[in-house]
């Protein structure tokens, strides 16, 4: 693959699935044929897909079954491409109806052997003088103990003859009259054409997606069927040879196998275009090795004309480095920051992302996530075209487990500034517009605002910034398309239930002291807030959203696999708040309507977590 300009990848293995998870295959043109074995396991799930141009597939049927077991993957990067018979190894010999009827290949479970057997039984009773010839071997010997009871059973010795494994298949078919198929799944079921290149008509079983493959005239669904079909008087041997050579012909296949290679081989990425503005997109990192790759590839691949990379790595120790080099390698323009010393703080690498980009604008990307297709970064250029005051644009998250598996989405919608902060402070400290979306860099840079960043507070730093900028009066848009694979694994903050608390206080506090209490307080009669009572109104009802809090988490499911203790221990700190704002409305003159409600919670507080 370092030298290759195509990598040709003839079946859907272990091999592929490694292969398209390495830095070169972003890099070099992909292609993967797949032929009908591989459709059944899993390893159409572990190809990345993104660094792959082309799936060929051998037939159609086959085709719509992957794609149904594969929703993201689109069409447009497959192709059917069936094999071909070289016909010139298959000369037609004119025939006419006989009695020998040819069985070619394994004898598994793939080949429908006892269908065969009983299908051949009702040919031979309805005429004696028929002759069943079995070109191949068995791959399971419970079949050669079925076949050897069953054939002096059924009154067959010395109408069934085993030939075993056959190199000149031509040779063989000589005195063969039919060739006949009785599997559930073939691709084309090759031994089956070869004959029928050289003049032998075919019988075969309607397997998945035959149809698609063989005339209806030589399909058989019921053994009555066949019976019918062996004993008719249709026999056209320059028929059966004219389909293949139109339909599967060796050199036809490989001409169109040509086409489609000349197509791919055009400059590894889209040639760069200077009209384009430059996006940087940021890639923040932390031991995020075993997910780096696919990261990096999905940016790779997208079809935006002019991009950067920008990489900061907070001092990772696993094989981060090593990975960032090799992308480095093969495309020097990757730029990557390594720390001295980790940091811990995204917001920190953030600040460092806007600092260096040389984009004019900047997409923000955790290492564990990727892009779910190739056109992310044009969906969110299409929104600055249309908009020269736009300061973000945002989309939707696919949720994917830690192998890649989709597991399901957040679907965001468009706020007005006022509805988004009030949204926050109703879902108690969680974000409605996500920050990881594609920022004008002039905004942060030769603006007046800034990333804000709080060693003291490591993990508030999305929605955090989300509020400041709402205050800042910031002009946004929704992409109403995903532009994310958000990764949910055990080391992501969504997990960590201790630094989410941490990170929704932030949050709360932020919010209810740089905005009015009318602004997050949906319902309240603004002249109640206006007048002397207002703080104590405001304090209620702070520490009454405090105490909600803490119910809610101690049964949800960022703590139901905790225990009663550790539940208690991580939710301390939301009481602790929700008490300081009940103190403080205690401390208001007008506060006594709210006694008996600050009692009852605090109790029920107490109960809950001690």
């Amino acid at each position: 693959m370092e030298w290759a300009d195509v990598c040709w990848f003839e079946w859907c293995d272990d091999l592929i699935a490694h292969a398209s998870r390495l830095p070169v295959a972003s890099y070099r043109r992909v292609v993967c044929r797949l032929h009908s074995y591989e459709m059944f396991t899993s390893y159409i799930h572990q190809v990345n897909w993104k660094t792959v141009d082309r799936l060929v597939f051998v037939g159609e049927p086959i085709r719509e079954y992957v794609l149904g077991q594969l929703p993201a993957l689109p069409k447009e990067k497959t192709a059917v491409i069936p094999n071909g018979v070289m016909m010139e190894r298959y000369p037609l010999v004119q025939r006419a109806k006989g009695f020998n009827i040819a069985y070619v290949g394994y004898i598994n479970y793939k080949k429908g052997p006892m269908l065969l057997l009983h299908a051949f039984k009702a040919v031979y009773d309805r005429d004696s003088r028929y002759r069943l010839f079995i070109a191949g071997k068995y791959q399971d010997m419970r079949y050669k103990l079925y076949f050897d009871q069953m054939i002096e059973e059924m009154g067959l010795t010395g109408s069934v003859r085993f030939d075993g494994w056959q190199m000149d298949l031509n040779t063989y078919l000589r005195d063969k009259h039919y060739i006949i198929s009785t599997s559930p799944l073939e691709s084309q079921h090759m031994s089956i054409m070869e004959a029928m290149a050289a003049g032998v008509k075919p019988l075969v079983h309607q397997f998945y997606g035959a149809k698609k493959v063989y005339a209806d005239a030589w399909i058989w669904n019921t053994i009555g069927e066949l019976v019918d079909k062996v004993t008719e008087d249709e026999y056209d041997s320059e028929q059966y040879r004219s389909f293949v050579e139109s339909r599967y012909s060796f050199a036809g296949n490989v001409r169109k196998i040509g086409e489609l290679i000349s197509g791919l081989l055009r400059p590894a990425y889209p040639q760069v275009d200077a009209a384009a503005p430059k996006i940087t997109i940021g890639i923040i990192n932390y031991n995020y090795g075993r997910f780096l790759g696919e990261c990096l590839q999905s940016v790779i691949c997208q079809n935006y004309p002019n991009k950067e990379i920008l990489v900061v790595d907070d001092h990772s120790t696993d094989d981060s480095v090593s990975i960032l080099e090799q992308y480095r390698t093969l495309d020097p323009s990757t730029r990557v920051i390594r720390r001295e010393r980790n940091v811990g703080l995204s917001d920190a690498a953030i600040r460092d992302i806007f600092r260096e980009a040389s984009g004019q604008y900047v997409l923000l990307l955790s290492a564990d996530d990727y892009l779910p297709h190739d056109g992310v970064l044009e969906d969110y250029m299409a929104c600055f075209r249309q908009r020269d005051d736009l300061d973000y644009a945002y989309g939707h998250f696919l949720i994917v487990d830690e192998q890649g598996n989709r597991t399901g989405q957040w679907t965001y919608r468009a706020y007005a500034p006022d509805e988004a902060v009030r949204s926050i402070y109703r879902r108690m400290g969680s974000g409605v517009i996500p920050m990881v979306g594609l920022f004008k860099r002039s905004y942060y840079r030769d603006g007046q605002a800034e990333w804000v960043s709080d060693p003291d507070n490591p993990n508030a730093g999305d929605t955090l910034n989300c509020l400041i900028n709402l205050k800042r009066g910031w002009n946004v848009q929704l992409v109403d398309k995903p532009v994310l694979c958000y990764r949910r694994h055990r080391g992501s903050i969504t997990f960590d239930i201790r630094k989410r608390i941490s990170s929704l206080i932030v949050v709360m506090e932020y919010l209810v002291h740089h905005f009015p209490a009318a602004t997050y307080l949906p319902g309240a009669p603004r002249e109640r807030i206006e007048r002397n009572g207002q703080e104590a109104f405001k304090n209620f009802e702070i520490g009454r959203t405090y105490g909600a809090m803490v119910r809610s988490y101690y049964s949800n499911g960022f703590t139901r696999h905790l225990g009663h203790r550790e539940k208690a221990d991580c939710l301390r700190p939301l009481a602790e708040r929700m008490r300081h704002y009940f103190r403080l409305c205690r401390a208001s003159e007008d506060a006594g309507d709210y006694h008996p409600a600050i009692e009852e919670i605090n109790a029920d507080i107490e109960r809950l977590i001690g």
